[in-house]
């Protein structure tokens, strides 16, 4: 196996969403956000200009806003193309901020009290870009607001109300600083937070669900047991007598029917140690209670089960000597779908277990030298009822089953795989189901 895996799927863990996830998501929201701020833009410097007789240049500000309309209608014709526009959302924002620094230069410099919208750049790159972005706009924002001192000279040296004006616009500078720095810091710890519980209840609603789908299959499999119990034994019995009967018939007259006597009450057990089967693999072995056994030991019972010739393919490792409290035949019959699946996947092929402990616990991992799994079969792997076996050669319940029994121990199932180069089924499982003096 490589360590360089192409295709890697884990168990589900609360983790972060990239931030362009959330970008793409947001991207319309501040499309419609930016055509507000333009409008709001228009009717400030219009009502200015005209409603209070304010000298503005004119012609430069509508050009300042007419790039924010230009680059937003640009993005809304990407939006609706379904455009990758993940990265011009952080791109867009810089440019919104330097429009803002280039607008309050034209309209009073520090002395503009809407040098405050600079923090609505800063908060929607904290939600929708994550840390990196939030701190690059903070920089230049509080830039942008220090650069109005040297474009505007004239206000040092200013006296208002008795006092140093001059001073005042540069405390502001200052206090805008700190708050922009509050703001970014905690905006982003927030958003990371709530991105955090959302992927943490998206695990638990996951899990919640396959929980169910096993609760409705291993009913449906007991049901199916319990209602062909009855009747597979009355054959049984109906076959044995038959069987009985013909025995005491001349040998040239009962040879046949005989042989077929047999043949029944052999496709009865069959269907027996299907039925047997099928509630095992459907979550029968979930409400074992634990018990105390080696670790090690774990992987004979996996292999007691094989055939001879599988077991010969099978090469084991086992570098711990601790000991497990857990249930044992469900943990077996956990690594014996993994050590099923890497044999199926291994015509001639060998398939190593390895048990080594972890510094959280204790690794079971079955690796093949298969074909290995491409991305979109990795992606399905676990699901119930997906299977690439041909039909009659799996239901489809084996990786699916495995995931939850190392879930339902507090553990974990990883699948990883290179195409064409072999695959790797891993369960992890906490230190809560090694035994305390394993642990010493």
């Amino acid at each position: 196996m490589s360590s360089e895996p192409l295709a890697t799927r884990p168990a589900p863990t609360p983790d972060l969403p990239h931030p362009g996830a959330q970008a793409e998501v947001g991207l319309p929201w501040l499309a419609r956000l930016r055509w507000g701020a333009v409008a709001g833009q228009l009717a400030t410097v219009l009502g200015a200009r005209y409603a209070f007789g304010l000298a503005l240049p004119l012609g430069s500000l509508l050009a300042c806003i007419a790039v924010t309309a230009l680059t937003n209608l640009w993005l809304e014709i990407d939006i609706r193309r379904g455009i990758p526009a993940v990265p011009r959302a952080g791109v867009l924002l810089t440019l919104d901020t330097l429009v803002l620094t280039a607008i309050l230069s034209l309209t009073g410099g520090p002395t503009n009290p809407f040098s405050i919208l600079y923090l609505v750049h800063i908060t929607l790159a904290a939600v929708m870009l994550g840390a990196a972005w939030t701190w690059g706009l903070t920089c230049l924002a509080v830039a942008g607001y220090g650069l109005l001192f040297f474009m505007h000279p004239q206000m040092d040296g200013m006296s208002h109300a008795g006092g140093d004006f001059s001073a005042h616009l540069h405390g502001m500078w200052l206090a805008f600083a700190v708050a922009a720095g509050l703001t970014a810091y905690f905006v982003v710890q927030l958003s990371a937070a709530i991105k955090r519980r959302d992927a943490e209840i998206a695990v638990i609603r996951e899990q919640a669900e396959r929980g169910e789908r096993l609760a409705a299959l291993a009913t449906l499999a007991a049901g199916a047991a319990h209602e062909l119990g009855t009747p597979l034994g009355t054959i049984a019995v109906a076959a044995k007598e038959l069987e009985r009967r013909l025995a005491r018939l001349p040998q040239r007259d009962a040879s046949a029917l005989l042989e077929d006597a047999r043949l029944i009450r052999a496709e009865l057990d069959r269907c027996r140690r299907i039925l047997d089967n099928l509630t095992t693999h459907s979550g029968g072995t979930l409400g074992e209670a634990p018990a105390r056994f080696p670790a090690g030991e774990l992987v004979a019972d996996v292999l007691d089960e094989l055939s001879r010739e599988d077991r010969e393919r099978v090469d084991v490792r086992v570098s711990t000597s601790r000991l497990l409290d857990a249930p044992r035949r469900a943990l077996a019959q956990a690594v014996g779908n993994l050590v099923r699946n890497a044999l199926d996947a291994t015509a001639r092929g060998s398939v190593r277990i390895e048990v080594e402990p972890t510094p959280l616990g204790l690794r079971y991992a079955v690796q093949d030298d298969g074909p290995g799994m491409p991305v979109h079969v990795l992606a399905h792997a676990g699901e119930p009822f997906f299977s690439t076996k041909p039909a009659g050669r799996g239901m489809g319940l084996g990786l699916f089953l495995s995931r939850a029994i190392a879930e339902q121990m507090g553990g974990r199932l990883a699948l990883d795989s290179v195409p064409g180069r072999g695959a790797t089924a891993t369960i992890e499982l906490p230190g809560s189901v090694v035994a305390p003096e394993a642990l010493a």
